[in-house]
């Protein structure tokens, strides 16, 4: 192989080893968008969660309100 054949080999492999530093770095950055997405994802589940709990527990406590409110009335009528 003659200097100038292995020159030119050697800048394209310079080449390529640079385009390849360039994607790893690329791919390590679009990692960290998935990453915080996922963290995003996870942070808005948990407060989905959390505000349908809070939903059902109002819901809970307006029903107990209300039947003890009746058991009152009923209470008070049957004393009558």
């Amino acid at each position: 192989m003659s200097p100038e054949e292995e020159e030119r080999l050697m800048k394209i492999v310079v080449e390529n080893n640079e385009k390849i530093i360039k994607l790893q770095k690329y791919m390590g950055e679009l990692q960290i968008i998935l990453q915080k997405k996922k963290i995003e994802e996870g942070a808005r589940s948990r407060e989905e969660e959390e505000e349908e709990m809070n939903k059902w527990v109002k819901e809970c406590r307006r029903r107990n309100e209300k039947e003890k409110e009746e058991k009152e009335e009923q209470r008070r009528v049957d004393e009558e």
